[in-house]
């Protein structure tokens, strides 16, 4: 080891040692005690640090409380409230509560007094759903429901007769169809036909066409005084078939596929249905076959509601193969924004059963159903 870092640590030691007793850094330098029968011995004591010395407390401000008004509570309701007594003695008549657990009291001859109390929520107990047949019996129906207008735009009630007597109790027609699906035209053979036993019917259309196959679409249901009343309806379409039922108790259709029901009122059709429907009012109210007369129906088809409004146009001569006859025609209005167009021709002298359909779908697809015999 050098000689000059032997030197060095002895002072850096000396150093160490002397801030130890003297630096104010790390104690407060105490003189060394002696007497005369201690031994001559050097001892360091070390003195605790003299507790530092309370900063003076600012004295706390005092400053007078201002009280606080309590919050106004409304004023309790009397609990009974009865009108002056008269000499006849009225007797006093309970009016209907305000407030819970609160009882007005008044004559009849003190309504003012009624009438100065100020008006309280009332709370009444929640009231049972009556059964659901019950609502739907004693209720107004909230679906759409049949609209007819005459020439000059008033309203019209109709009472048809139950019995079917307003169609013929059996029919058959045969159809010549052309027209186009999904852009490819073709020709096909059709037939409606229908069958009323007692207040019910039932209706099939059939559309048979080589290479496409066939098409079906049947209705049944009721005879009643606004005329038919579907209970199903079914539309098959190649190889997918749709149905649709309707509960008139309950007041909605439902579909199958499941979709969401919709509510359906009086004279609500379905789309075979509302052809006969259409003979049925207007053999029997020859008012409405005048031009302008309008029919707004509403009518399901395999997915959804629809309101086909019909308008009569006017009286047409229709050459068919079968020879010409006399025949109504009506056009369907379509809503706006829709593109789906219907014109029918309906025979004077078959009860006013269709003898040529017209139909134009917003996909494009034509149907023109024409009478063979």
């Amino acid at each position: 080891m050098s000689k000059r870092l032997v030197v060095g640590m002895t002072a850096l030691v000396a150093v160490a040692h002397w801030a130890l007793l003297f630096s104010p850094w790390f104690g407060p330098a105490t003189p060394l005690q002696s007497s005369a029968d201690t031994p001559n011995v050097l001892e360091a004591v070390w003195l605790p640090l003299p507790p530092p010395r309370p900063a003076a407390t600012p004295a706390p401000v005092v400053r007078p409380l201002t009280p606080t008004p309590p919050k106004p509570r409304a004023p309790a309701p009397p609990a009974t409230v009865q009108a002056p007594s008269t000499p006849s003695k009225t007797p006093i008549v309970d009016a209907p509560s305000s407030a819970p657990g609160t009882t007005l009291a008044a004559t009849s001859n003190a309504p003012d007094i009624l009438a100065a109390l100020p008006p309280q929520a009332e709370e009444l107990p929640p009231a049972e759903d009556p059964p659901a047949s019950a609502a739907a019996a004693h209720s107004p129906s909230t679906g759409p429901r049949l609209h007819v207008q005459d020439a000059a735009g008033a309203p019209v009630t109709l009472a048809l007769p139950s019995d079917g007597s307003t169609l013929a109790q059996h029919k058959l027609l045969r159809f010549q169809v052309a027209g186009f699906v999904k852009g490819m035209q073709y020709h096909a053979q059709a037939e409606l036909e229908w069958h009323i036993d007692g207040n019910r019917y039932q209706a099939r259309q059939r559309i048979s066409a080589f290479i496409l196959g066939s098409m079906e679409q049947t209705s049944q249901g009721l005879l009643t005084p606004l005329g038919l009343q579907p209970l199903e309806f079914t539309d098959r379409r190649f190889a997918k078939k749709r149905s649709v039922t309707l509960d008139w108790e309950a007041q909605q259709a439902s579909f199958t596929p499941l979709q969401p029901a919709t509510p359906i009122g009086p004279g609500t059709q379905d789309r075979l249905s509302v052809f006969l429907q259409l003979a049925a009012i207007l053999h029997s109210t020859p008012d409405l076959r005048a031009a302008g007369t309008r029919l707004q129906v509403p009518t399901l088809g395999s997915r959804r509601m629809q309101i086909w409004t019909f308008e009569v146009q006017a009286p047409e001569i229709l050459d068919l193969p079968g020879g010409a006859a006399p025949t109504l025609r009506l056009r369907r209005i379509p809503p706006a924004g829709e593109a789906e167009q219907a014109l029918l021709w309906l025979d004077a002298t078959q009860g006013y059963a269709p003898v040529r359909i017209h139909m134009e779908e917003p996909n494009g697809d034509v149907m023109d159903f024409v009478l063979q015999d």
